[in-house]
């Protein structure tokens, strides 16, 4: 952990709670499914609260009404952003000032190289702030395209976006597609925003991994934005489709688009 991952995590929270406030309808749906605006806030809160080492709600919700949890993971996260279902927008507001500070306090408070409890097990601290600044500015940009508020695309917590994001390319092409031994997908991403290039190929063994440059079965370009929200599971490929264009192999393509989501 170095400053620059603590300022970086800072930024990314101060963002996110200054567009969130400027939002006047907490209450409309955001492409996080199942989320509105009001429980994206919860959301932060409730990991912001674990980094500052609170007490878990005591909370069990009514799953049967909550159709859009659909494994453990999700059910673990949805505790905290049920609970505070309810709460008004000062309070949920007061409440991310007060519990991000105490974070933050904690955080500084540990050793550099410290590992801490995390969702799925003790995670070192540098890996840790670099996912949170991650985790909120993607959700920033869910409070974004609600509102059409677009913007922030290279903010903090994008860079740790690309990194992540991009990290899951391979499952997605070796194992969800199914691509064939030896078959190479080039994602192309473009301005506003980052633009980055990514190569992954599938080995003799049917394992993918990302590459140096490599002659392309697939080429699939798209804006930052789209790779963000199909990647991140917000949309499907035809939200995007006039963003989004295949070159080479149209029905790996569509099975690529159809399987980028990386996140749980």
């Amino acid at each position: 952990m170095t400053h620059d991952d603590v300022s970086t995590w800072d930024a990314a929270i101060a963002n996110f709670a200054g567009l969130a406030s400027s939002i006047k309808e907490w209450g409309i749906e955001s492409p996080c499914p199942g989320w509105t605006i009001g429980d994206l806030v919860s959301h932060t809160i409730d990991l912001e609260a674990l980094l500052a080492a609170d007490p878990r709600p005591d909370h069990s919700p009514d799953w049967a009404a909550l159709r859009h949890i659909d494994s453990d993971f999700g059910r673990l996260t949805e505790i905290g952003v049920d609970y505070r279902r309810g709460r008004s927008k000062d309070e949920l507001l007061r409440e991310l000032a007060d519990t991000h500070t105490r974070a933050v306090a904690r955080i500084e408070s540990l050793p550099f190289d410290a590992s801490i409890p995390w969702l799925r097990g003790d995670t070192p601290l540098p890996r840790l702030l670099r996912m949170r600044a991650f985790d909120v500015w993607v959700h920033e940009q869910d409070a974004r395209v609600t509102t059409g508020m677009v913007g922030n695309l290279d903010g903090p917590g994008a860079p740790e976006a690309m990194h992540y994001l991009s990290a899951g390319l391979p499952k997605v092409w070796g194992k969800d597609v199914g691509a064939p031994a030896g078959a190479v997908l080039n994602v192309l991403i473009t301005e506003p925003g980052l633009a980055g290039e990514h190569w992954v190929k599938v080995g003799e063994d049917g394992k993918a991994a990302l590459v140096d440059q490599a002659d392309a079965d697939v080429t699939v370009t798209m804006p930052w934005l789209s790779f963000v929200m199909l990647t991140g599971g917000r949309a499907t490929d035809d939200d995007f489709a006039q963003d989004v264009a295949v070159v080479g192999n149209e029905d790996l393509g569509r099975r690529f688009l159809d399987s980028m989501a990386v996140t749980p």
